[in-house]
Order: C-alpha cells, then sequence, then structure tokens
C-alpha cells in the first residue's frame, strides 16, 4: 500500500516531464516547419523575380532584329502607302491599278513581318510585331474596301478616314510606340539615369523636356503620334529633333510654346517635318546620348 502510494508522485513527474518535453517537440517542429515554408516561398519569389528580370530583358541585338525584320519593312511599306494614297486622292487616272497594288503592297509587306516569334524574351518588341501585323491585315482590307468604290478621290479618303484604315493607322503606330518603348527599356539597362518608362504624363513642359534624355524624348513623341493618330513618313526621333531646334533656336519662345504637346500640334499644322530631321541635328545635339546601334540613328 505504501509502496503505491510512494509509487504516485513519481509516475506524476515523469508523466509532466513527458509532456513537457512533447510540448517543446512540438513547438520546435511547428517553428522549423513554419521556417522552411517561408524559405521556400521566399526562394519561390526570388527565382519568379530572376525569371521576370529575364524575361523582360532588352538586348540590342533584339532592337537590331526588330529592326531589320519589323520596322523597316513597315517604313518602307508605309511611305509607298501614303504616296500612292496621295496619287489617288490628286485625281490619278489609273485610280484601279494603284488599289490593285495597295493590296499587293500591303500583302508583301505582311509576309516579310509573319516569321515565327522572334522576341520571346522582350514583352514590347513581341507585342510591337503583332500589331504591325495586324496594321498590315487591316491596310489590306482597306484597300479590297476601297477598289470597289468608284473615284479615286473618294477610295482615297476610304483609305484615310474609313473604319479599316482607322484601325490599321492605331494598330501601326501602337507597333511603332512599343518599339520605342523598348528602346527605353534598353537604355534603361545601359544606363542607370535614363528612366524605363515615359510614365504617360498628359502634358510635358518645355522645361521637363529639356531635362529628358533622348531615348525619353523620342518614346514620348511616339506616344504623341499615337494618341493623335499621325500616320506620316517621318520617326519620333524627327520630332524630337525638330522640336529641340525649334527650343535651341528661340522660335519656341518666340511663338510662346509651353508644352511639347503644342509644340507637336503647330509642327503638324504646318507639316514642318522631314524624314531626315533627326540625320540633320544629330552631331549637334545628340553627341553624347546613350543610342542602341539602328541604322536610323546612324545613316
Amino acid at each position: 500500500m505504501n509502496r503505491r502510494t510512494s509509487q504516485s508522485p513519481l509516475l506524476y513527474t515523469l508523466g509532466f516531464l513527458f509532456c513537457l518535453i512533447l510540448i517543446f517537440a512540438v513547438f520546435f517542429t511547428g517553428v522549423r516547419v513554419g521556417a522552411d515554408k517561408v524559405e521556400a516561398k521566399y526562394e519561390k519569389s526570388n527565382a519568379n523575380a530572376q525569371l521576370e528580370k529575364s524575361y523582360t530583358s532588352y538586348r540590342q541585338t533584339d532592337l537590331v532584329t526588330f529592326y531589320h525584320n519589323v520596322f523597316s519593312p513597315y517604313r518602307e511599306f508605309k511611305r509607298s502607302w501614303n504616296e500612292k494614297v496621295s496619287l489617288l486622292a490628286g485625281g490619278a487616272d489609273n485610280s484601279s491599278n494603284i488599289l490593285k497594288s495597295l493590296r499587293s503592297l500591303a500583302d508583301d509587306a505582311y509576309a516579310q513581318v509573319n516569321q515565327a516569334s522572334l522576341f520571346p524574351d522582350s514583352p514590347l518588341l513581341e507585342r510591337g510585331q503583332l500589331n504591325i501585323l495586324k496594321s498590315l491585315r487591316l491596310f489590306s482590307e482597306a484597300a479590297n474596301q476601297a477598289s470597289g468604290i468608284s473615284g479615286g478621290a473618294q477610295a482615297a479618303k476610304t483609305l484615310r478616314s474609313g473604319e479599316f484604315a482607322e484601325g490599321a493607322v492605331k494598330f501601326g503606330l501602337l507597333g511603332q510606340s512599343n518599339y520605342y518603348n523598348s528602346m527605353l527599356k534598353w537604355g534603361s539597362q545601359t544606363n542607370s539615369s535614363i528612366p524605363s518608362e515615359t510614365g504617360n504624363p498628359k502634358v510635358v513642359s518645355i522645361g521637363e523636356w529639356k531635362k529628358m534624355p533622348l531615348l525619353l524624348k523620342n518614346a514620348t513623341i511616339a506616344e504623341i503620334l499615337l494618341n493623335r493618330g499621325v500616320f506620316a513618313d517621318y520617326d519620333p526621333q524627327d520630332v524630337t529633333a525638330k522640336i529641340d531646334n525649334l527650343i535651341h533656336s528661340g522660335t519656341a519662345e518666340s511663338l510662346k510654346l509651353t508644352s511639347i504637346q503644342g509644340a507637336t500640334s503647330l509642327l503638324i499644322s504646318t507639316d514642318a517635318f522631314g524624314e531626315r530631321d533627326f540625320s540633320k541635328w544629330r552631331n549637334q545635339y545628340y553627341g553624347n546620348e546613350t543610342l542602341p546601334e539602328l541604322p536610323f540613328f546612324y545613316d
């Protein structure tokens, strides 16, 4: 009887110690499992960030490839298209032949640009290629629609302001904006003082413009041209150069221009741009700028 009574406290003590050890074991196991989950989550997040960083890389070789395979053919198409539509608007005698050639022009350019996706690591370039393909397809549809219209002037109107033509211009300018924003991305990876995005400002003051690197100016102009539907033969850098010359010459001040949007509107309305405006002032204004080695920056 006494022996059993004396064993009871010992059993209680051992039981208590066992429970205590079990509680600590469960606690530390939970801590370890939680820590492992946090580390795994962090490693996964870090891996995803690295993958995203790699996926959104913009290399000069990609910009050059886009230029030769997508943008340059589209530029040539744009020049020929605008020239032929102007002939139609002027009352050309061979309007039916011109309309046939416009359809072929768009189809040929589409076939040239329609290659396998060349830019899996550069989303803006990938979207730019797709947008230009959409543009060319819609231009082909616009030419087909206009072929059923009698009278060159009326056909030209359809090719400039018809539903298909407006969509074609929109996608073409969107593809152009994608390309110039890709150059900006490349520049930000090359030079830390260059931002990676324009920020889509509604109004850019002359003072702000003066502080902007060239790649940011060009991307901003590409967005302005997109917003205004300007489908012209000149490139964004030609507009940039023309505006910079207005500022440096004092003309912008004398005309009381306060914003880049206002300066662009004035120059567009007076048809003051030329295809080689950038080349004309490249050495004078842009000798120290960071630029990818693309032909239209150095021709």
